[in-house]
């Protein structure tokens, strides 16, 4: 089962963290994870390339782990342009949770940070 956390300050998400592999299909065949890694890579991608945001990321391809934070020094412009892409990842991850629910656990940690 894939574990993804969504870690929030005043209704913005700060943080997420992904852990393990979905169990939907063999290591390397798996959609689910091919799927949740996509979504995931690619807010990262959105983060730290296309607004230039100096976030920690942590990740591990072989334990299907990935973690993200952003500073907590952000400016409030790049804070509200960083939720388009995280909220945006959170619906994305919600809505394979609706249709593999057996596959994936998700929470959503609020005033963590």
């Amino acid at each position: 089962m894939t574990h993804i956390k969504f870690l929030t300050k005043n209704k913005n998400i700060v943080a997420f963290e992904i852990s393990g592999h979905t169990g939907y299909a063999d290591w390397g065949k798996d959609i689910l994870c091919s799927a949740i890694s996509a979504i995931s890579q690619s807010a990262c991608l959105g983060i730290q390339k296309v607004l230039k945001i100096n976030a920690i990321v942590n990740k591990n391809d072989k334990t299907g782990y990935l973690k993200l934070v952003l500073p907590k020094n952000l400016s409030d412009e790049l804070l509200k342009k960083s939720q388009i892409i995280l909220k945006t990842m959170q619906l994305s991850i919600e809505d394979l949770t609706f249709d593999y629910g057996d596959y994936i656990k998700l929470e959503v940690q609020d005033e963590i940070y």
